[in-house]
């Protein structure tokens, strides 16, 4: 990979658990009505040629449409690379069909896909797990995402202002620069499975919710997300989606709670590293013990 900046701040390792992993990456997925969406989204996900194995973990929230028809079909054609759970009753949200669910999501590293979006490679998460093999101080790596709103043609691209970042640039540089990336382009290292589950522990918690507080609560495993520069996967904005088909007064609530969620998600050693930053701008003996952003 080339023109990686280099981070200033200390950097950690990540600890990667020493457990029997099934596949290489899981990849997880979300479904709820998504009958006209699903086929491009598992299609996209088996399209990929890479020298890993994967597993689609397909959780069917109580559909009331053809997506179960759908699913069961893949399952029956492809029985080595699905697996499928379905909910008795629609649990509301992506997280809670996770937690209700559980799948066995055990690989050296997961992504989430929703049954509405897709991957526009079929190289995606070979270039994504290469990175995440050569550089153990990287929790993450994402691409950029084509927005595609099928309501009025209109695309846009979703990438982020720096390459790489870590979590102390979320919280102290959010104003100087953009971060976001989008759930689909994400591939992340299963640095929580010696916890029994996929997800952080703390995503368990009521405050938390959403896409951005949990990159929060996967980046204070200490260590950064690098952003590859290409457009490898779709955001359909279909009006349907779980944030789409609320209302503006919903969308601005949700909003409302997000800084608040943000607030509780951080773990106290990085409040301490955030309440000594002018130390650290201060001192370059300090900068040893102090972490900081990787874009300061």
């Amino acid at each position: 990979m080339k023109n990686i900046p280099k981070a200033k701040p200390l950097t950690l390792k990540v600890q990667i658990p020493q457990l029997a992993e099934p596949e290489d990456i899981s990849i997880v997925m979300a479904i709820y009505n998504h009958e006209a969406t699903l086929a491009d989204a598992l299609d996209s996900a088996l399209m990929q040629v890479m020298p890993y194995s994967s597993m689609i973990y397909c959780l069917n929230d109580a559909s009331t449409d053809k997506s179960a028809e759908i699913l069961n079909d893949y399952v029956q054609r492809y029985p080595d690379k699905i697996k499928a759970y379905t909910s008795r009753v629609n649990q509301g949200s992506g997280k809670k069909s996770f937690y209700h669910n559980k799948p066995d999501a055990r690989g050296r590293y997961w992504c989430l896909l929703a049954g509405d979006d897709y991957w526009t490679t079929n190289d995606k998460l070979a270039k994504q797990i290469a990175f995440l093999d050569e550089n153990t101080d990287f929790t993450g790596c994402s691409c950029n995402t084509v927005m595609r709103n099928e309501t009025t043609k209109e695309e846009s691209i979703i990438k982020p202002d720096r390459h790489t970042f870590n979590l102390l640039d979320l919280i102290l540089l959010k104003q100087r620069y953009a971060f976001y990336v989008h759930t689909t382009s994400l591939v992340w290292r299963n640095v929580y499975l010696g916890h029994g589950f996929f997800l952080p522990p703390t995503f368990k918690n009521k405050y938390a919710h959403g896409d951005v507080v949990l990159m929060h609560m996967m980046l204070a495993s200490g260590c950064k997300v690098h952003n590859i520069q290409e457009v490898m996967s779709c955001y359909r904005v279909t009006g349907r989606g779980v944030w789409t088909s609320k209302s503006e007064e919903h969308q601005a609530a949700a909003n409302a709670r997000l800084m608040d969620s943000i607030k509780k998600s951080i773990p106290f050693k990085y409040r301490m590293h955030i309440a000594l930053q002018g130390l650290r701008h201060h001192s370059k003996v300090m900068r040893k013990f102090i972490l900081g952003p990787v874009n300061e």
